[in-house]
């Protein structure tokens, strides 16, 4: 779910969502046969927009940046007048009556933004915005938290945030000799809570829906389980590291995956899962050229370092199925799920297949995935109309089918999603949002 430079926004860790973690932020996903005719029919009957709707169009240069959080539009740009890489944060309020042509909100209020550094986080809940600037490599920075009202600044400190569902914020820091600290913050107020060292890496999370209920650091073969409301260790146990017989130390990565922590050993292709607690070997698989897993659905989605899929049993380290053309796996309903593979536009060709045996059930074309910052399983894609402007669609495993919502004139892509609010940039300046039809 990438300056002046911004760099890649990012949330509170959800692990138990189907998108893949880390490296892997899809950036596209995609129709044909059955659907052609509706999609043009649907093509033709959006050539303007239909009356009624909440639209809202707001400027920005094209080195500006927009996020939706809660009921505002945020934008950062270039500060007017000047060329020394200042940058403003501009809050707008998002209409809420229906419109026949779009409405031009004014600011709410302007702040500075630091001048230096990527924009690492951004979150707004409880009558605060957060936005978390990222220092040069991302290993250090700060995070800010603003009035939702004023934008006046209520409290600065060092560390890259994460703020899960609960409002629960954690603030990571790391140092030049390689160590870091993990501080639990009190939101309103920047009061620490409790606080803990961790190594260079940081530290993992085990949460479910949106929350973070446990912090996991790992620091060679070091597992120290920490309860994450109160910073109390819950458990620690030691990882076994080396390879039998002597052999060379394998390069090691470890990954917490709802109850398991999953342990890719590299050049091998070993992936070896334990049970957090207590960290009992559960099972054991030769997966070459394996980089990391994620959940999909029942399964675990093995990503190949070259591209290709292969799921994988959690219960028991047993291979179902794999597909090599595929670089995605998403959104498991009714038994089926999204596979997403790259084709030449840059957008992702979308298959729905079977999420117990990857046979192919619908083919639903070529489109670009929508990112979301929304805690659900819905995918949304986008894909280019003549004349100019989007077709926006949900595309749902559980009916193979790719259901309209919209077409949007007059926008050019690099588009997000909240809720049901679709964010997309203009052709030439400036952001359009729109509410979705439900």
């Amino acid at each position: 779910m990438t300056l002046i430079d911004l760099g890649d926004l990012r949330d509170a860790p959800e692990p138990e969502r189907t998108a893949p973690p880390r490296r892997l932020r899809p950036a596209g996903r995609p129709l044909r046969t059955v659907l052609l005719l509706a999609l043009v029919l649907a093509v033709a009957a959006g050539a303007t927009p239909p009356p009624g709707r909440v639209t809202a169009v707001v400027p920005g240069s094209a080195s500006a940046h927009a996020f939706l959080a809660g009921d505002r539009l945020y934008v950062v740009r270039p500060a007017e007048g000047v060329t020394d890489g200042s940058r403003d944060l501009l809050a707008y309020p998002l209409p809420e009556r229906a419109t026949a042509t779009p409405q031009r909100p004014a600011p709410l209020w302007r702040v500075p933004m630091p001048r230096a550094g990527d924009l690492w986080g951004f979150h707004a809940r409880d009558g605060a915005v957060l936005l978390s600037v990222a220092g040069f490599g991302g290993s250090r920075g700060d995070t800010i938290v603003l009035d939702a009202d004023t934008g006046r600044t209520r409290w600065q400190q060092p560390g890259l945030a994460w703020l899960d569902a609960r409002g629960r914020l954690l603030l990571e820091t790391s140092g030049r000799d390689g160590t870091g600290t993990l501080r639990s913050v009190d939101l309103a107020s920047g009061r620490a809570l409790w606080s803990l060292p961790v190594p260079s890496q940081g530290a993992q999370y085990r949460g479910r829906d949106g929350l973070i209920e446990q912090v996991v650091v790992i620091d060679g073969g070091r597992v120290e389980i920490y309860d994450a409301g109160t910073g109390v260790l819950v458990s620690r146990n030691e990882l076994p590291m080396g390879e039998p017989g002597g052999q060379e130390q394998p390069d090691v990565y470890p990954q917490v995956i709802g109850d398991l922590l999953v342990v890719v050993r590299q050049p091998a292709g070993r992936v070896t899962a334990y049970e957090l607690d207590g960290l009992r070997r559960r099972w054991e698989a030769e997966l070459p050229l394996v980089e990391y897993l994620y959940p999909c659905g029942a399964l675990l989605c093995a990503a190949g370092r070259t591209g290709g899929i292969r799921m994988v049993d959690p219960a028991t380290g047993l291979l179902r199925w794999s597909d090599p053309s595929r670089t995605a796996l998403l959104s498991v309903r009714g038994g089926a799920m999204l596979a997403f593979a790259p084709t030449p536009s840059g957008a992702d060709r979308v298959v729905v297949v079977a999420a117990a045996t990857g046979r192919e059930l619908a083919d639903l074309g070529a489109w670009q995935l929508v990112p979301s910052r929304s805690v659900d399983d819905r995918v949304v894609g986008t894909r280019p109309v003549p004349g100019g402007g989007l077709l926006v669609a949900e595309l749902d495993p559980a009916t193979a089918r790719a259901r309209r919502h919209d077409v949007l004139r007059d926008v050019a892509g690099d588009c997000q999603l909240e809720e049901d609010l679709i964010l997309c940039r203009r052709p030439g300046d400036g952001f359009l949002v729109r509410r979705l039809p439900s």
